[in-house]
Order: C-alpha cells, then sequence, then structure tokens
C-alpha cells in the first residue's frame, strides 16, 4: 500500500524532470504480495517476446509503419528503474512529462483527508500516463508505482513533437483514451452495483484481457503482484471482505492462487458471476484520415 503522502516534494519525482527514486519504501506485507522485482510481475507469455508492450498495444489500434515503430523502440529503451511503493505525482502537480510502464504496475489513486485511498486506475505495461496539451491543469490524482517498474519519461516538449510527426500513434492514443473511459465508467458500475464476488470477479477478467493485450497472460494466468489492501482500496471493500471473497472464488473453484501467479480455472463461470462482456475493451474503429506527415517510412 501506498504510505501517505506528506511532503510534495517527496511526492513528485516527475513533475518537470526525472528524479532519482525514492528509497526506502516498505512494502506491504501481504499474502497476495509479489515479490516487489518487475521481472515476476511482467513476464512475457511464449510467443510475445521481442517488441515492446507500448507498440504490441498501439498496434491493437491502428497499423503502425516501421518508422512509428523505430520511434516506439527508441522510446522504449530509455526506460528507468523506480522502487516499488514510489510516489511518482502528487494531486494538484503540473506535470511536465509523459509516463511510459514498460515493467511493473502502478496506480492511479486519490487520498482524503483522514488518510483514507482510492485507487482509480491501473497502469500495466503498455499503458501511457499521458500529459495534458492543452491546459496544462492541476492534477485530480496522483500516481505512484505498485511494484518495481521501468518507466520512460517523455518530457512535454519531445512528447508533442512525436505527436505532431506521427499522426498514427497520436491516433492510436486518441483510441486509447477512448478505452481507458469505458474502464472507468465500468469500475463506477462496479462500484455501485455489483456485489463483493462480482465486483472482484469483473476485476479479475478485466487483467486478463489487458494483460494478454501486451503478452503478459496465457492459459488464463498471469502474475497478480496485488495486495490484499490495493484490492480493498480498488474495489471499495475492507480487507477482511476482500479476503473472504478471495476464499469464496476458490471454493467454488473459480480461481487458484499459487505462488505469484493467478490462475482462472473457469473462465465462462466468472464471466457469467460479473456478467462480464469484454467490448469496452476494444478500440472503437476511428477512421484515420491521410495526413501529409504520415508518410510509409523507408
Amino acid at each position: 500500500m501506498l504510505p501517505k503522502i506528506t511532503d510534495r516534494r517527496s511526492a513528485s519525482l516527475l513533475v518537470s524532470a526525472p528524479a532519482q527514486a525514492l528509497a526506502g519504501a516498505s512494502a506491504d506485507l501481504d499474502p497476495l504480495a509479489l515479490s516487489t522485482g518487475s521481472d515476476e510481475a511482467t513476464r512475457r507469455a511464449p510467443g510475445h517476446e521481442g517488441r515492446d508492450p507500448f507498440s504490441r498495444k498501439l498496434s491493437t489500434c491502428v497499423d503502425l509503419t516501421a518508422g512509428d515503430l523505430r520511434e516506439l523502440e527508441r522510446l522504449a529503451a530509455t526506460g528507468r528503474r523506480f522502487p516499488a511503493q514510489t510516489p511518482l505525482l502528487h494531486q494538484s502537480d503540473v506535470p511536465e512529462n509523459a509516463i511510459l510502464v514498460l515493467d511493473g504496475f502502478a496506480c492511479r489513486y486519490k487520498y482524503l483527508t483522514n488518510g483514507r485511498r482510492q485507487i482509480t486506475a491501473y497502469l500495466v505495461p503498455g499503458d501511457l500516463f499521458e500529459l495534458d496539451l492543452d491546459y496544462r491543469l492541476p492534477l485530480d490524482c496522483a500516481l505512484g508505482t505498485l511494484t518495481a517498474c521501468r518507466l520512460a519519461v517523455l518530457p512535454r516538449p519531445d512528447y508533442e513533437d512525436l505527436l505532431r510527426r506521427r499522426p498514427r500513434i497520436a491516433r492510436a492514443l486518441q483510441m486509447m483514451r477512448l478505452t481507458e473511459a469505458a474502464i472507468l465508467r465500468e469500475w463506477i458500475t462496479n462500484l455501485g452495483s455489483r456485489s463483493g464476488p462480482e465486483r472482484l470477479a469483473h476485476f479479475l477478467c478485466e487483467m486478463l484481457l489487458r494483460l494478454r493485450t501486451t503478452g503478459l497472460a496465457s492459459d488464463n494466468q498471469y502474475s497478480f503482484p496485488i495486495t490484499q489492501a490495493d484490492l480493498a482500496d480498488t474495489l471499495g471493500m475492507s480487507c477482511v471482505h476482500i479476503n473472504r471473497v478471495l476464499q469464496k472464488l476458490r471454493r467454488d473453484g473459480l480461481i487458484e492462487l499459487s505462488g505469484r501467479r493467478l490462475t482462472i480455472l473457469k473462465p465462462e463461470g466468472l464471466k457469467t458471476l460479473a456478467e462480464y462482456d469484454a467490448s469496452y475493451l476494444e478500440p472503437a474503429a476511428i477512421p484515420l484520415r491521410p495526413c501529409v506527415s504520415d508518410r510509409p517510412a523507408a
């Protein structure tokens, strides 16, 4: 669980420039917690070695040119490692960098004045924390790592230049934003209208499909670097309630937690419990208009 932030200086590592990651953050000891190493948390499924997760994800939205892929490979090569439980951006900061998750898991979250936390989104490999290019508005949430992460940090001028020169990448990011908005609507429905078992079942189905997109899930199983405290702060339940729901899903033969991996034993049963419809994760079909700068790469 991320520590409560009381010092803006310690919470704003990536507001204006890459900085040394905070040291000494302790991992929350939890029966579901993974090692904080990102290799286990983001191990590739067979057949998905090679291309970075960001390229894989964008390629599901649009047909990228060879030049686009080279740009993304160069960006991925700049990744730097950050420890687990590191606050990166504070609520009300005005960020000056886009942040790409290459390995590990990060999250957006909000703190109440009483110290309670609500996780509002997970960033898995291939996800991008984008910049507000038009208004430079203060953030309405914070950003931090859950596991050790490898992040690529793209300063505002470079980010703007990339979108200007590579319209297909810009269009793919637009489609990703639509999917992120759809995920948020599903999460609101989860919190407001689903029971505890239904909430967790829906979340586990969603994570399976999101990780499968970038080759991080196969055979209905994936690494699960999420503690019971994280799940509680995501699904609006107590840790005790989360534990009971996990035990129920196990007893019903729907899931198995073995070491550091989650296996969905009965995918159809879990989908039925959650009334899961994966269509919200499919990017909308947005026609790509011809653009002068969208020239095929040599």
